[in-house]
C-alpha cells in the first residue's frame, strides 16, 4: 500500500516535471518528454508496483478522453467528412490488420497466422491520443483536423474488434468470417444504441432533479466525469462496442441545444476547467505508461538469445513501414476518387494525403489491446508485446520528425494594436472620470489605470517580441532596487517595519517576472534561487503573533516607502543609461516611461503601484468600458466576432477574479498586516 501510494505521488510530480521541462526546453514535444520520464520510473521499478489490466486502462484512461475528445469535436464538420472519415475507420483498419498479421507472419513464421492478425488488429487503429499531440505543434489544415478527429475518436473501436475477432481465432481455433461480420455490426450498434440511451436517460434525470429545484453544480460535474465510465460499463456488460458507447455518449452529450441560465453558465465555467486538468493528467499517463511498458518488455526481449537482436529490429521497422504504406495508399486511393468525381487535379490533395498519412501515430491503446491476449497462447507473449511496443514507439518518432516537412509549424503572431487601443482608451475614460469627479489623486482610479497600463505593457512587449531581454532587464532593475533598500536600511534611512513592507512587494515582483520566464535554462536557476530565498526568508521570520496594525499607525510608512521608490528610480534610470549599446533602445526607453510613470503615482498617493482587487469599484468600471470598447471595435469591424468573444471571455476571467479576491483593503495595508513581525 504504501509503495503504491509512493508511486501515485511520484507520478504525478512527474507531470509536473514534465510540463516544466516543455516549458524550459519548448522545441521537445511534451509527449516525448513524459515517453521518456516513463523510461525512467519503468527503470526505478514502477512496472512491479503500478500493474494497471488493460480493460481498466480503456475504461479510467482512453474511455474519458475520448469522451472530451466527442465533446468538443464539431459533430457537423465531421459529418461533412462522412466517407473518408468511415473508409478510415472500418476498410483502412481490417486491410492493416490482415497486412500486418501476413507480413509479421511471412517473416517470422514462428508467429501463428492467427496471432499475427490479433497483432495487426491491435496495431490498426491510430491513437487520438498521440495524433493531438502531434497536431497541437503543426498548422494543419482545418479539414485535415476535423477528419483526424472523427477517425480518431472512431477507429479505435473497428481496431479493438478486429483483435477480438482474431483473439477468439487464436484461442479457439475457429474463425467465420460471416459470424465476425456479424459481431462487428452488432457490437457498433449496440455501442451507438448504448449512448443514445444513456444520453436519453440522463437528460430526464436532470429535468427530474430541475422540476423540484435540487440540481446543483457539484452533483452536474458528478455526473458529467460519471457518464463516460458508465458507458463503458453497460456496453462491456451487454458485449458491445465500450468506445463507441462512450463517443456517442459524449457528442450526443454536448451538441444539444444549449440554454444561457445562471445555472448552465456556472456549470459550463467548472466543467471546462475541470475537464482541462483531468485531461492533462490523463494524456500524460497514458504517455508515461508508453514509457514504462517500453522498459518492461523491450529490453528483456533485445537481451533475451531466442530472439536475435538484428531479427527483432528488422520486425519492427518492417511492420512500422507497411503501416504507412497501407495508410498512404488507402488515402491515395480515396483522394483520387474524389478528384475524379469534383473534376480536381489529384496533385492538389498530395500534401493532405501525407500528412494524414503520418498522422497515422499509434498508441498505447495498441498497447492495452495486445495484453489482452492471454500469456497462454501458443506464441510467446512477450514477443507479441514487444512488437506492437516497438511499432507503436516508432510510427510516432516517424510522424513527429516527418510531419513538420509537409505541416507547417504554428507560428502565432499576435497583432494586438487593437487590443492596446482598446485599453488605452478604457484608461482615457477613466481618467474623464477622475477630472468630473473632481479626484484627480484619488488611488482607486490611479491603482485601476495602472493595471490597465500594465497590461497594455505586456502586449507592447509581445507584439515587439522583447519578452527575453524585458526579463532579464527587469530582473536587473529589481537587483538594484533591492541593494538600494537595504543600503537605506543599514544607513538608518528607514524603518525596520518599511523594509519588511517593501521587501515583500519586491518578491511579489520577483514572482511576476519569474511567471512570464519560459523557453530558456535561465529559468531553472532563476527558480531555485527563487524558492532557496523564500524557503531562508520564511524560516528566519516566524512569527505566530496574530496582531495587526491600523491603517492610522500604517500611514507613518508612507512617506519612507515614497522616498525609496524615487531613490531606486534614480537608480535604475542611471543603469538603463548605460545599456544603450547591449539592448534595443526602444525597450529601454519603454522601460524608462514605464518607471517614470509608477514613480508619479508614488509620489501622488504614497502607494507602490500594484494589481490589487482593494479598488474594486474602479476596477468593475474599468471592465464595462472594456466590454463597450470592445463592441464597438466590433461594430466598426475592426475586430472578428471570434476576437471580440474571445476578449470579452478574458474580461469576464478577469472581473470574476476581481471580485472573488476583493477584500476591500489597501495593497500596503495587506502586506503590512500579513509581514511576519519579530
Amino acid at each position: 500500500m504504501l509503495d503504491s501510494l509512493i508511486y501515485a505521488i511520484i507520478f504525478l510530480l512527474s507531470l509536473v516535471i514534465s510540463n516544466i521541462l516543455n516549458k524550459v526546453f519548448p522545441k521537445l514535444p511534451l509527449p516525448l518528454i513524459q515517453v521518456l520520464m516513463g523510461l525512467a520510473l519503468g527503470f526505478f521499478g514502477a512496472a512491479k508496483i503500478i500493474q494497471i489490466e488493460p480493460d481498466v486502462f480503456l475504461a479510467f484512461i482512453i474511455g474519458p478522453l475520448l469522451f472530451r475528445e466527442a465533446q468538443e469535436a464539431n459533430a457537423l464538420a465531421i459529418l461533412k467528412f462522412t466517407r473518408l472519415i468511415l473508409i478510415l475507420i472500418f476498410p483502412l483498419v481490417f486491410i492493416t490488420a490482415l497486412g500486418i498479421g501476413y507480413l509479421s507472419h511471412a517473416l517470422y513464421a514462428g508467429i501463428p497466422l492467427a496471432a499475427a492478425f490479433a497483432l495487426g488488429g491491435a496495431l490498426a487503429p491510430t491513437d487520438a491520443i498521440a495524433v493531438s499531440s502531434l497536431s497541437a505543434r503543426l498548422n494543419f489544415p482545418k479539414s485535415i483536423k476535423t477528419i483526424l478527429k472523427g477517425e480518431g475518436m472512431l477507429n479505435d473501436a473497428s481496431g479493438i474488434i478486429a483483435f477480438q475477432i482474431a483473439l477468439t481465432a487464436l484461442t479457439t481455433g475457429y474463425f467465420s468470417l460471416f459470424k465476425a461480420s456479424e459481431n462487428l455490426v452488432i457490437s457498433a450498434l449496440g455501442g451507438f444504441l448504448v449512448g443514445i440511451i444513456l444520453v436519453w436517460l440522463k437528460d430526464i434525470f436532470l429535468k427530474v432533479l430541475e422540476d423540484v429545484a435540487i440540481q446543483d453544480v457539484p452533483g452536474y460535474l458528478m455526473i458529467e466525469l460519471l457518464l463516460p465510465l458508465v458507458a463503458f460499463l453497460i456496453a462491456d456488460i451487454a458485449h458491445v462496442s465500450g468506445i463507441i458507447a462512450v463517443v456517442v455518449t459524449g457528442i450526443l452529450s454536448e451538441n444539444g441545444v444549449k440554454r444561457t441560465s445562471l445555472f448552465d453558465a456556472q456549470i459550463a465555467q467548472v466543467k471546462n476547467t475541470v475537464w482541462s486538468t483531468l485531461s492533462f493528467i490523463l494524456n500524460s499517463l497514458v504517455f508515461l505508461f508508453l514509457g514504462i511498458e517500453l522498459y518492461q518488455f523491450v529490453p528483456p526481449l533485445i537481451k533475451s538469445p531466442a530472439y536475435p537482436t538484428t531479427l527483432l529490429i528488422f520486425l519492427s521497422v518492417s511492420l512500422t513501414m507497411l503501416l504507412f504504406v497501407i495508410r498512404f495508399s488507402v488515402i491515395s486511393i480515396s483522394f483520387l476518387f474524389r478528384s475524379i468525381r469534383w473534376h480536381h487535379h489529384y496533385r492538389k490533395s498530395f500534401k493532405d494525403t501525407l500528412i494524414l498519412t503520418f498522422s497515422g501515430s499509434k498508441g498505447t491503446v495498441s498497447i492495452a489491446a495486445i495484453l489482452l491476449i492471454p500469456s497462454s497462447a501458443t506464441l510467446t507473449h512477450s514477443l507479441l508485446v514487444f512488437l506492437c511496443t516497438a511499432v507503436t514507439t516508432l510510427s510516432f518518432l516517424t510522424g513527429m520528425l516527418l510531419l513538420p516537412l509537409f505541416a507547417t509549424k504554428k507560428n502565432i503572431t499576435k497583432n494586438n494594436l487593437t487590443r492596446i487601443s482598446i485599453l488605452s482608451d478604457v484608461i482615457t475614460e477613466l481618467e474623464h472620470d477622475m477630472e468630473e469627479l473632481e479626484l484627480p489623486k484619488h488611488w482607486g482610479y490611479l491603482m485601476t489605470i495602472n493595471s490597465f497600463q500594465e497590461r497594455i505593457k505586456t502586449l507592447i512587449i509581445e507584439q515587439e517580441n522583447f519578452s527575453s531581454d524585458y526579463n532579464s532587464l527587469k530582473f536587473m532593475m529589481l537587483h538594484i532596487e533591492s541593494d538600494n533598500l537595504v543600503s537605506s536600511f543599514r544607513s538608518g534611512n528607514i524603518s525596520e517595519t518599511t523594509y519588511k513592507i517593501y521587501q515583500r512587494y519586491l518578491y511579489s515582483q520577483e514572482k511576476v517576472v519569474l511567471h512570464h520566464i519560459v523557453s530558456s535554462l535561465q529559468f531553472t536557476f532563476l527558480l531555485i534561487k527563487r524558492m532557496t530565498n523564500d524557503i531562508i526568508r520564511r524560516t528566519l521570520h516566524i512569527d505566530f503573533s496574530a496582531s495587526k496594525k491600523s491603517i492610522h499607525q500604517f500611514e507613518n510608512y508612507k512617506s519612507e516607502i515614497a522616498e525609496i521608490y524615487v531613490s531606486s528610480t534614480n537608480l535604475i534610470l542611471e543603469s538603463l543609461v548605460t545599456l544603450k549599446d547591449k539592448y534595443d533602445e526602444r525597450l529601454l526607453n519603454f522601460l524608462k516611461l514605464e518607471r517614470l510613470r509608477t514613480t508619479k503615482i508614488v509620489l501622488e498617493t504614497k502607494l507602490i503601484p500594484n494589481n490589487s482587487s482593494s479598488n474594486l469599484i474602479e476596477l468593475i468600471r474599468g471592465y464595462y468600458l472594456e466590454r463597450k470598447f470592445i463592441l464597438e471595435y466590433e461594430t466598426r469591424g475592426k475586430l472578428s466576432m471570434e476576437e471580440a468573444m474571445d476578449l470579452r471571455k478574458n474580461v469576464n476571467i478577469m472581473e470574476d477574479f476581481s471580485i472573488r479576491t476583493s477584500d476591500d483593503s489597501n495593497f500596503l495595508v495587506t502586506l503590512f498586516t500579513n509581514f511576519p513581525k519579530k
